[in-house]
């Protein structure tokens, strides 16, 4: 008898995981090669930023002018700004960094707004506000923004550009003084952390997963899905892996095999919104093809269904929809294994306190049959010969329902007695259909 437990648990976006995917797309230290310099992508408003000696790291910095005739906040006359664009993506949340001070003898404050914006230079003053955070410089500071989203060109700056704005103005008579302006991104989607158990390769005394077709060389450095027929949207399908990658030892032992991750329509289950192939280890864990623990889908965060398939075996989806926060936004965890299930009537099978997704579906048509036309069993039979019952096959095939390298029709751990445990066990003509709409 075999044991059944997926557990699949769905933890998306923690705030870890997307820390450690920061990346910097953008600096300007002002000086190259110990001489001042900046990038001829700058545009400002009011005089040009000349060289200034830096009040810290030392060498240079840029210093501009903030203030011309009567300020008022948020945009007003005589506020000036920098800008610079920078490559937009929808999926990324961005944030600035900079180091800043003021120049002139009085003991005011120059306050400096840097973010991420959709820019006209051409328009003027930009009235930004709401938008934005303010570093007040009083001496030598470093400003530093919250990460957070941007949304597409709006419709009231046909000709703008996206970037970095630098925004300043002071009550008196002061300017500013730049230094070290980064741009950073962190991925704004939605991100998979968790695993599942697959009931072919499962063995219910270890509570693991057999690695046997990598053991043998057989899990393929490409992902089978796309081959097999199954749909792939929003950037997934055509994903590999390396072999060090796939042979490397992991927390949660060897990788056993791909697996397939989906996110449905909050309203409508039925349809497709992400896909992603990924790695599912011998513990369950499923790990990017980079060997991280959490793998990101090209989608923004939002209302999704969350279902893991494999190609012999049924597929499981969440009972409900849940809401995909975006990175820093905390975790959210949905566990198929501790009470909740999955959607539909015994979306797993259940041995103890363990479940794992049904086995032996060589057919690929989302239903586990063992008799009659169009059933499991007699796929098997096909790929060892037909003729002969006790033929043997070795290799990479979805018909191989215990997933140890050899499709086996008769005798000891065949993989036609998996289908007749999974629907039953004592009726030969019962079916098993998969509980995903």
């Amino acid at each position: 008898m075999l044991a059944i437990r997926p557990t699949l648990l769905v933890a998306l976006l923690s705030s870890a995981a997307a820390q450690a995917q920061t990346t910097t797309i953008f600096t300007e230290a002002f000086e190259t090669n110990g001489a001042y310099s900046i990038s001829p992508l700058w545009v400002w408003d009011g005089n040009a930023p000349v060289a200034a000696p830096a009040c810290q790291y030392g060498s240079w910095s840029a210093r501009k002018d903030v203030h011309q005739g009567p300020d008022s906040l948020w945009g007003g006359v005589g506020a000036h700004w920098m800008f610079h664009p920078v490559a937009y993506d929808p999926l990324a949340m961005y944030n600035v960094s900079f180091n800043g001070s003021h120049t002139g003898g009085f003991s005011d404050s120059v306050s400096i707004y840097a973010g991420l914006v959709w820019w006209d230079p051409a328009v003027g003053n930009p009235n930004i506000a709401g938008l934005g955070e303010y570093t007040h410089v009083y001496s030598c500071d470093n400003g530093t923004t919250l990460f957070y989203n941007q949304s597409g060109q709006p419709s009231n700056l046909p000709n703008s550009q996206f970037g970095v704005l630098i925004y300043a103005f002071a009550w008196s008579n002061l300017e500013m003084k730049l230094d070290h302006i980064a741009v950073h991104s962190q991925p704004w989607k939605a991100q998979f952390v968790g695993n599942v158990l697959l009931g072919g390769p499962y063995d219910p005394l270890t509570q693991t997963m057999s690695d046997a077709l990598r053991q043998q060389g057989l899990v393929p450095l490409t992902e089978p899905y796309t081959a097999l027929g199954w749909p792939q949207v929003s950037g997934g399908g055509g994903e590999t892996v390396t072999p060090a990658v796939l042979n490397a030892t992991y927390a949660g032992g060897r990788v056993v095999d791909w697996v397939r991750l989906e996110l449905r329509k909050f309203n409508d289950p039925t349809l497709l919104m992400a896909t992603r192939q990924a790695l599912v280890l011998q513990n369950g864990t499923v790990i990017s093809t980079t060997g991280s623990q959490s793998v990101l889908f090209d989608i923004a965060p939002s209302t999704y269904y969350v279902a893991v398939r494999h190609r012999n075996h049924l597929g499981t989806m969440s009972f409900a929809s849940y809401t995909v926060p975006y990175p820093g936004g905390g975790i959210w965890t949905y566990q198929f294994a501790d009470g909740f299930g999955g959607y539909g009537t015994n979306p797993v099978q259940v041995i103890g306190s363990k479940r794992v997704l049904w086995p032996g579906n060589a057919r690929k048509d989302n239903l586990l049959k063992y008799a009659g036309s169009n059933n499991d069993r007699d796929k098997i039979l096909q790929v060892v010969g037909g003729g002969t019952p006790t033929n043997t096959v070795s290799g990479y095939y979805s018909e191989d329902v215990n997933m140890d390298g050899v499709v086996k029709y008769a005798g000891a751990v065949n993989d036609r007695d998996r289908i007749l445990v999974a629907i039953g066990g004592t009726v030969p003509t019962a079916t098993r259909a998969e509980q995903m709409p």
